[in-house]
């Protein structure tokens, strides 16, 4: 897979949030690191196709093997069927209990009916839900309301995942057990992070956003403006 933007601009209420920018994601896992306000929430929803650039393109494509080696370019509904998105606020159905939800969001998510009940079983007592289980969603904490998110992003191993501030409101174990997961997730998935919080950093590629653009990128496989960095 490789998502690449070309000259994407975005405005809201008459001002430019993302400002021209250019560049390409490929497979594992990039931080997207800068301060509040700097358009990383704006980049991520952009990716996502939960908003439109005002100007730009961004074309998502995938290896394909039949006769030869291509790229197939996907088509918006192509697209969404392979994204996992947690936004940085995230809320779901708020009446909905959590296993209603993740059970809701599983057969959404195309896994198949007989293995639906095992996978949530194992999501919820592994990140500590289970005891939870038949909580409303509009009464949970922060920390708990965010694993829901995780779980629902996380739960059909996305080829595109994309989290804005996942490990906010979790403990140290939480937030190592998510890691985890995600980084097995980036073996075969583009997987984009954006945090302003340094300890929330996992190993990977890092774009420096400031100002609605890119300010610096490093990392082996992250393309940026047509070379690598």
């Amino acid at each position: 897979m490789r998502i690449s933007l070309e000259g994407v601009e975005y405005e809201k209420e008459g001002t430019k949030i993302i400002k021209g920018m250019t560049c390409s994601f490929t497979t594992g896992i990039t931080n997207i690191v800068g301060k509040n306000g700097s358009g990383k929430s704006s980049l991520l929803k952009l990716i996502a196709t939960a908003i439109q650039p005002a100007k730009g393109t961004i074309c998502y494509r995938r290896l394909m093997k039949d006769n030869g080696l291509y790229r197939k370019q996907l088509n918006v509904d192509e697209i969404r069927t392979m994204i996992g998105y947690m936004p940085q606020e995230f809320s779901g159905y708020p009446e909905m209990t959590i296993e209603r939800y993740l059970k809701y969001m599983a057969y959404h998510k195309g896994i198949p009916y007989k293995i639906v009940k095992s996978t949530l079983e194992k999501w919820l007592e592994e990140s500590g839900l289970a005891k939870l289980k038949r909580r409303k969603l509009r009464s949970l904490s922060g920390g708990q309301l965010k694993k829901v998110g995780l779980i629902q992003t996380l739960i059909n191993q996305p080829r595109i995942c994309i989290l804005d501030e996942p490990f906010e409101g979790l403990d140290i174990a939480e937030r190592l057990y998510f890691q985890r997961t995600i980084q097995r997730l980036s073996f075969h998935s583009i997987v984009l992070i954006s945090t302003h919080i340094m300890d929330e950093i996992i190993d990977g590629d890092f774009l420096y956003m400031e100002e609605g653009n890119i300010a610096r990128a490093e990392g082996n496989e992250f393309e940026c403006f047509g070379g690598k960095r």
